[in-house]
Formats: C-alpha cells, sequence, structure tokens
C-alpha cells in the first residue's frame, strides 16, 4: 500500500512538472507571438508613414507644377486673347477705310520698297506683277507711280495667298517686293504693340497714328 501511495505521489509530480514546462513552452510562444506582431505592426507602420510622405511630397510637387502650369496658361489664354483683340480691331480699321486711302497705304509702301531696293544698289527692271483686291486700273496706277518707265509687266494671274485686302507682289530676277494692307497691319503691330494694347484695353479703342513706310523687299 505505501508503494502504491508512493508510486502516484511520484507519477502526480511527473505530470506537474510537465505542465510546467509546457506552460514556460506556452509563454514563451506567445511572447514571441507578441513580439513578432509589434515588430511587425511598427514595420508596416513605419512603410505606411513613408509612402504617405513620398506620396505627400509626390502630391505637392504635382501641385505646384499645375499651379505653375495654370499661371502659364492663364497668361498665354491672356495674350491670345489680346492679339485676337488687336488683330480683330485693326482688321475692322482697315475695312472702315475709304478705298482712297487703302491705295494710298499701298503706294506709300510701295514707293517705300523700291527706296530700298534703289538704295541697295539692285537695278529696277523686269518686274513681273501680280496683285490681288485691286482692278487692273488701280494696279496700273500704282505701278506707274511708284516703278519708272517700262519696267514691268502687270499679268492677269491672281496671288495663290488669300487676303481680304489688297496685295502686290512684284517679281524680278534679283529682287521680290511684296506690299500688302494686312502685312502693313503686322509690321504696325510689332511696332506699335505696347501703345495699341494700352489704347485698346484702356479705351476699348484703336487709334492708328502711323503706317510703316515699308513692308517688305527681298534681295
Amino acid at each position: 500500500m505505501e508503494e502504491l501511495q508512493s508510486t502516484e505521489r511520484l507519477d502526480r509530480e511527473i505530470l506537474e512538472d510537465a505542465r510546467k514546462k509546457a506552460y514556460r513552452i506556452l509563454k514563451a510562444a506567445d511572447e514571441a507571438v507578441k513580439a513578432g506582431i509589434e515588430a511587425w505592426e511598427q514595420k508596416t507602420n513605419a512603410a505606411i508613414a513613408g509612402i504617405r510622405q513620398k506620396y505627400a511630397q509626390g502630391f505637392e510637387t504635382i501641385q505646384r507644377e499645375l499651379q505653375a502650369r495654370l499661371v502659364l496658361d492663364k497668361r498665354r489664354i491672356r495674350a491670345k486673347k489680346i492679339e485676337g483683340l488687336l488683330t480683330s480691331a485693326l482688321d475692322a480699321y482697315f475695312f472702315s477705310l475709304p478705298r482712297v486711302r487703302l491705295l494710298s497705304l499701298l503706294e506709300r509702301a510701295l514707293h517705300g520698297c523700291v527706296a530700298e531696293v534703289q538704295k541697295a544698289g539692285e537695278p529696277i527692271a523686269g518686274f513681273t506683277v501680280q496683285c490681288q483686291g485691286l482692278t487692273d486700273a488701280e494696279g496700273t496706277q500704282l505701278l506707274k507711280t511708284c516703278l519708272p518707265g517700262e519696267t514691268w509687266t502687270l499679268t492677269s494671274a491672281g496671288l495663290i495667298q488669300e487676303d481680304p485686302f489688297p496685295q502686290i507682289l512684284a517679281d524680278a530676277p534679283n529682287v521680290r517686293i511684296t506690299v500688302s494692307i494686312s502685312g502693313l497691319g503686322k509690321a504696325l503691330l510689332e511696332d506699335k504693340r505696347a501703345e495699341l494694347v494700352e489704347a485698346l484695353i484702356g479705351s476699348a479703342a484703336l487709334v492708328i497714328e502711323d503706317i510703316p513706310e515699308t513692308e517688305g523687299v527681298s534681295l
């Protein structure tokens, strides 16, 4: 009987010892899992924070670029609108001029071009002249006034380019002269742009005080 009690006591001690060992193993495993989860959470949070910072910086960069582009686009739109207003106002001005005034502008410009050719020492001879927006009588009178003697031939062929205003193209072997109302308008915009913008925006009116003497000569 005493031997049986000793055996039972030994069994209980073995079981208790096994239980304690199992408890320590489970506790260690639980702590390891907990530590792993905490480390993973820290790593994940750091990664998320890094991603947020990266995209926040990227968003700020994109925002700055878009803002700068918006400013440039506004400037382009404003400049385009002003250019359109200037061109429309100038066209309206030329359309409002009497025919004799348009012809006098062409004559003045053609005189200036011929003077440039003469100043360059090139001969004034052998011109084949095409006109657009002018009658034969108007073209002939302009050429007689501006080109000396029998130095030109007026052809019946019209110019290829379309233009709502009169224009003249005079070709010779050594020189080409182009004169047009539209060309005079472009030259005026280049020379008087600041004054025209101020006048148009400030008073909604365009006042043309001067017309360039010449339009274009190609030697």
